[in-house]
C-alpha cells in the first residue's frame, strides 16, 4: 500500500489559517504503514497490520500558540479544526519567543539521503514470521539451559512526514524501518531463572543482523547471566558494554538539550567551550549520515538537516536547540526539532553516536586485570541537574583479563562528567543495529561498584 501524497493538504490548510488571521503557521502530518508479529515457541501469538495517520495543526498570533491536532482528513474535519485553532490561540497566553524557525535555514539536505527500502514492502508476511521462528528456534537451541522463550517480534514500518509554514517550506519524506528481537529464559540447576535477549534494527532489510545471529547472541547473553552473584564494593576499572554506553550518551544529548539549558536544570549550563570529557570523546549528531536509521533531509520545523558535533575532543562545542530553545538562549537552531503530529516541537536527537576508537572490545577486556563488565543498568538514579547517578546494574567479573561469572544485585554510582573524563579506551565497534543513539564499547578507568 502507497502512501499519500499530503504536500497540497499541507499548503492549503496553511493559507486558509493565514485566511483566518494568524501570523504565523505550520501544519505537520504523519502517516505510516506498518506490520508486526510476535511467535513464542513457535506459535504465533500477535499478527497485526496497522495504517495510521495523523494532523496536527500549529498557530501563532500575537505571541500567543495554539496547537491542535486530528486523525480526520475530510474537507470540513480539517477546516473545523483549522477554526478552532484559530479560537484558542485568541485565549493562549503570549510569550515572545514563540515563533516559526529563522526563515533563512529553512531548506531540505540536497545530498543524497537513502531512507527507503523497496524490499520491506515486498516481503510476504509468512517470510517475517519465518525469520522471528527461526532466530527464537536458534535461541532455544543455543543451549540446553535455555527453558522458554519470551516472545520473538518482527515490526516494520513505512512512515512518512509532510511539512508546510506560512514562510514557504513546502517538504515531504519517506523511510522505513525494521526490526527483529529475541527474548528468552535459562534456568540453573537450583531453579534460579534469568531472562535477556538480543535485537537488530536498521532501515535496510540486507543491513540487519540475520535471525541466526541474533538468536545466538540472545542465547549467549541469557546463559551469561545465570550463576550471578554480588562482589565487594570496591573502586574498578569498569568495562560499558554498547547498550550502557548508549544510555549514558542518551543522558548527555539530554544534558545538552537546549530545554535543560534554558531551564537550568543540566549538569553542562554555562560548560560551552570548556573540557567535560576525555579528548577520546567525540558526540556527533548526524541527520544527514546517507543510510542512517533516523536520518532526514529537514527537521521538524523545517530547519535544512546538517551534522553537529556536539563534544570534540572532550571539548562541549554547542547545546542542541529547536528553534523556541534557541531564541530563549540566543543562538541559532542546530535542526534538532522533534515533533509527533500530536504536540508542539522540541529537541530530539538523530542518528547519535560517540565516534569510533581504534581498540576491539576484546583486547579492551584482556586489559583489565580485575573490574567489570557492566552490559546492564536499571532504576531512576539519575539527577540530569548534578550529573550524579546511582543505580541497579547487572554484568560480568573481569579477572586477568577474563569474563569469569554474572555479577547482580549490584550498583554503580558516579558522575556524569567524571566518567566521561576517566574514558581510558574507545571500541571500534560502534553499531546502529541497536537503535539510533549508538556507542562503541568505552573502558572507564574506575568507577564505584557497589556490593555486600
Amino acid at each position: 500500500m502507497s502512501l499519500k501524497d499530503y504536500r497540497s493538504l499541507a499548503s492549503d490548510l496553511v493559507t486558509e489559517l493565514k485566511k483566518q488571521g494568524a501570523d504565523s503557521a505550520d501544519v505537520y502530518i504523519v502517516s505510516s504503514v506498518g506490520f508486526n508479529t510476535t511467535v513464542r515457541l513457535g506459535k504465533i501469538e500477535r499478527l497485526q497490520q496497522s495504517i495510521n495517520k495523523g494532523l496536527g495543526l500549529r498557530v501563532i498570533k500575537n505571541g500567543a500558540m495554539a496547537n491542535t491536532f486530528t486523525t480526520d482528513f475530510m474537507d470540513r474535519a480539517v477546516k473545523d479544526l483549522a477554526r478552532e485553532t484559530m479560537q484558542i490561540v485568541q485565549i493562549s497566553n503570549a510569550d515572545k519567543d514563540n515563533g516559526l524557525a529563522p526563515k533563512e535555514m529553512l531548506g531540505s539536505y540536497d545530498g543524497k539521503l537513502m531512507l527507503f527500502d523497496e524490499s520491506i514492502a515486498k516481503l510476504t508476511p509468512e517470510k517475517k514470521i519465518e525469520m522471528a521462528r527461526s532466530a527464537e528456534e536458534v535461541g532455544l537451541k543455543f543451549d540446553k539451559r535455555i527453558k522458554n522463550a519470551n516472545g520473538t517480534s518482527w515490526n516494520d514500518s513505512r512512515s512518512q512526514v509532510t511539512l508546510a509554514n506560512s514562510d514557504g517550506f513546502v517538504g515531504q519524506y519517506q523511510g522505513t524501518s525494521v526490526s527483529l528481537s529475541v527474548s528468552l529464559l535459562a534456568e540453573d540447576e537450583d531453579g534460579t531463572k534469568q531472562t535477556d535477549g538480543h535485537y537488530t534494527f536498521g532501515r535496510f532489510l540486507n543491513t540487519l543482523a540475520s535471525p541466526q545471529s541474533i538468536g545466538e547472541e540472545a542465547g549467549r547473553r541469557v546463559i551469561r547471566k545465570l550463576g550471578g552473584r554480588k562482589v565487594k564494593s570496591a573502586v574498578v576499572p569498569v568495562v560499558l558494554d554498547p547498550r550502557v554506553a548508549s544510555f549514558l550518551l542518551g543522558d548527555v544529548f539530554g544534558a545538552a538539550s537546549g530545554g535543560s539549558i534554558y531551564r537550568r536544570m543540566s549538569y553542562l549550563v554555562d560548560k560551552v567551550g570548556q573540557q567535560i570529557a576525555s579528548p577520546m570523546i567525540t558526540i556527533v549528531d548526524d541527520a544527514i549520515m546517507p543510510d542512517g536509521v533516523a536520518s532526514r533531509p529537514f527537521d521538524a520545523e523545517g530547519v535544512k538537516s546538517s551534522n553537529v558535533v556536539v563534544v570534540e575532543k572532550g571539548v562541549l562545542k554547542q547545546y542542541v536547540c529547536d528553534s523556541y530553545a534557541a531564541r530563549r538562549l540566543n543562538i541559532k537552531p542546530t535542526g534538532n526539532a522533534a515533533r509527533s503530529y500530536q504536540g508542539n516541537p522540541n529537541v530530539g536527537s538523530t542518528n547519535l553516536y560517540i565516534k569510533n576508537g581504534e581498540t576491539s572490545p576484546a583486547d579492551i577486556i584482556k586489559s583489565v586485570k580485575s573490574g567489570l563488565y557492566l552490559d546492564r543498568v536499571g532504576g531512576q538514579g539519575m539527577n540530569s541537574t548534578t550529573g550524579d547517578f546511582s543505580m541497579g546494574a547487572n554484568g560480568q567479573w573481569i579477572e586477568n583479563g577474563e569474563l569469569t561469572h554474572a555479577v547482580q544485585e549490584i550498583t554503580v554510582a558516579g558522575n556524569i562528567l567524571k566518567v566521561l573524563s576517566n574514558v581510558k579506551a574507545i571500541g571500534n565497534d560502534l553499531s546502529f543495529k541497536l537503535g539510533t543513539t549508538a556507542s562503541p564499547t568505552l573502558l572507564i578507568g574506575e568507577m564505584t561498584v557497589g556490593g555486600e
